[in-house]
């Protein structure tokens, strides 16, 4: 499992398991690299049974019916019919997602925020076209 993180300057790589370490690093700086290691460290819970890391969110897969997403320990599918935002996206795009708080996620890249209830229950959230 591994995080990327995303600066003014560039990005980096950085691998969760079975330690946070650094796996690549595209033009940030020393100090970028430092503080991001940190708040990986602080947005982990190394605390779980056998010392397993989890994030509070992050997309496992990508395939052609729609997206993987883990939020803490659950997984769920967002499947393109019901979540059409993705279908067209980047890769590297529908990874960067970040959880807001506890009830909502958000890619910045796509401007896409996602109540974590309307993945939980997408009956209760249907689709609306805005020209109507």
């Amino acid at each position: 499992m591994h995080v990327h993180v995303y600066g003014d300057n560039g990005q980096a790589r950085f691998w969760l398991e079975p330690s946070i370490e650094l796996a690549e690093n595209n033009g940030l700086r020393s100090g970028e690299i430092t503080t991001a290691r940190h708040l990986i460290e602080e947005h982990c819970d190394e605390s779980n049974a056998g010392g397993k890391i989890t994030l509070e969110a992050e997309v496992t897969q990508i395939d052609k019916q729609g997206i993987w997403l883990l939020i803490g320990e659950k997984e769920s599918f967002l499947p393109f019919d019901k979540f059409p935002w993705f279908r067209d996206a980047s890769v590297g795009t529908i990874h960067n997602v970040e959880l807001l708080n506890n009830n909502h996620l958000y890619w910045p890249e796509l401007d896409i925020d996602l109540p974590v209830e309307s993945i939980e229950h997408p009956e209760q959230f249907p689709l609306a076209d805005r020209n109507s």
